[in-house]
């Protein structure tokens, strides 16, 4: 087949999503080629895939007066500018015969506005609704000011319409968990079918580095992500026996990425895991460590409850920092049952969530949908 594949995402696992479907793609002998609005320089790079990468700046000038400033970036360059962009974009891919155009989030609109454009058969590669229109929990707050109130709740509603309307457009859509498709049936009434993630067991393996009394843990240091459950529950161990929280986010010291070979090494050391985020569609941590041979700790929510088997690969939980606590201790003084959790955990993810596996089943759908009539 002959792919383009469609994204605007910042550093996240949601890019590293976008660079191995480009990587699986092509590696299943496909023809792929990428366009996006993208220019900043990480560790994920979907272009170094691909067969050609075609990039169209998007850096509107800026106005030096605050309120306007604003107003500006909200509405004329998001709504219009890069409205028009797209449809650039969209009237590109048209013109070079593609049999499929994957795509992703552009995180200036959620669902971007290229599906509205497109004539090429596409597919929206949906990993949630728009957050802020549907989440209670990022409501705004009840000490926002009125004017700020308003002009949020004005700001928030039209993107809602653009997302919704930019879905609706979208020949087929695809999600990444159960979780995912039933938050999708809830705001859209669409009903997608999933195209998992995966791991890729070839970089995240056990490796023979000696285990520290140390306990994982991926995230930024926000309650979102539960890191006050995890503070929590290593204070509720006694002092003699409690081990050390190494907490990464994604950062060093000096600002650098961490690669993917020092997040292993990181994950080899340890002797669990902790995957705490109250609302996570998928999350990629649980595949990386178990892959790692390394048992997970992971609450009992949202894509956790998928890719983890409970007793078996590690534990899930509920938001208790009392239970997370207790399951820590049983893995420092079970430390025989710890490492038998750790190789379930790699043998579950050789069985269903390699990176492989979950392209094979992405290429299938694809090439279903391309021989439709």
């Amino acid at each position: 087949m002959k792919i383009a594949i469609f994204y605007y995402i910042h550093f996240s696992g949601a890019k590293r999503v976008v660079q191995e479907h480009v990587r699986g793609l092509a590696l299943l002998g496909n023809s792929v080629d990428i366009y996006t609005t993208d220019n900043t320089k990480d560790i994920f790079d979907p272009g170094i895939y691909a067969d050609n990468k075609f990039h169209y700046d998007f850096n509107p000038k800026s106005i030096n007066l605050p309120i306007i400033k604003r107003i500006k970036k909200d509405f004329y360059d998001i709504f219009f500018s890069l409205k028009s962009l797209h449809k650039k974009i969209a009237n590109d891919i048209d013109k070079r015969n593609y049999d499929i155009v994957l795509v992703h989030t552009d995180i200036n609109t959620q669902a971007p506005f290229l599906l509205k454009f497109l004539k090429t058969k596409n597919v929206y590669y949906c990993l949630e609704p728009l957050r802020n229109a549907y989440e209670f929990s990022l409501r705004l707050k009840e000490d926002v000011s009125f004017l700020n109130k308003f002009y949020e709740n004005l700001n928030r509603w039209i993107r809602k319409k653009i997302d919704l309307k930019n879905v609706l457009s979208a020949n087929r859509i695809l999600t990444l968990s159960l979780f995912a498709r039933e938050r999708i049936i809830a705001a859209y009434d669409l009903y997608p079918k999933i195209s998992y993630l995966g791991v890729n067991e070839r970089v995240f393996k056990p490796k023979n580095i000696k285990k520290q009394k140390q306990v994982f843990f991926v995230a930024e240091k926000y309650p979102i992500y539960g890191y006050d459950l995890a503070i929590e529950a290593l204070s509720l161990i006694p002092e003699k026996i409690r081990p050390k929280l190494k907490i990464v986010s994604w950062k060093k010291n000096n600002g650098e990425r961490l690669t993917d070979e020092e997040l292993v090494d990181l994950y080899n050391q340890s002797f669990v895991t902790l995957s705490l985020s109250r609302f996570d569609t998928f999350g990629l941590v649980p595949l990386e460590s178990m892959a790692c041979g390394v048992p997970v700790i992971a609450l009992n929510v949202a894509g956790y409850r998928e890719t983890m088997i409970d007793g078996k690969t590690g534990f899930l939980v509920d938001f208790s920092s009392k239970e997370i606590a207790q399951k820590i201790i049983y893995f420092l003084e079970n430390t025989d049952i710890a490492a038998e959790m750790g190789k379930n955990g790699r043998k579950w993810i050789e069985e269903k969530w390699t990176w492989e596996k979950q392209i094979r089943k992405l290429n299938s759908f694809l090439e279903e949908f391309k021989a439709e009539k």
